[in-house]
């Protein structure tokens, strides 16, 4: 029986300072916009960075929260 690192161990249980990817899927859920609408805004390259994974769409939980302080409106103006 193969034995597991601390590393393996870590990666499996997500330790440390990774957090899962977001689907495009849950990135449109999170924002209440539809779907298509996140995939026009990768097409468009507007919106949070998007990362291909295989042939799939993913977004970092902490990228999505930089672009989303971006899109702030300040009316104080």
């Amino acid at each position: 029986m193969r034995q597991t690192t601390d590393r393996e161990a870590g990666a499996a249980s997500g330790a440390g300072s990774r957090c899962p990817l977001m689907s495009a899927r849950e990135l449109a859920d999170f924002l209440g916009v539809p779907l298509n609408t996140v995939y026009i805004w990768n097409h468009r390259r507007q919106g949070p960075r998007a990362h291909k994974v295989g042939r799939y769409l993913r977004y970092r939980w902490p990228e999505v929260e930089a672009w989303l302080e971006t899109q702030a409106v300040d009316h104080a103006a």
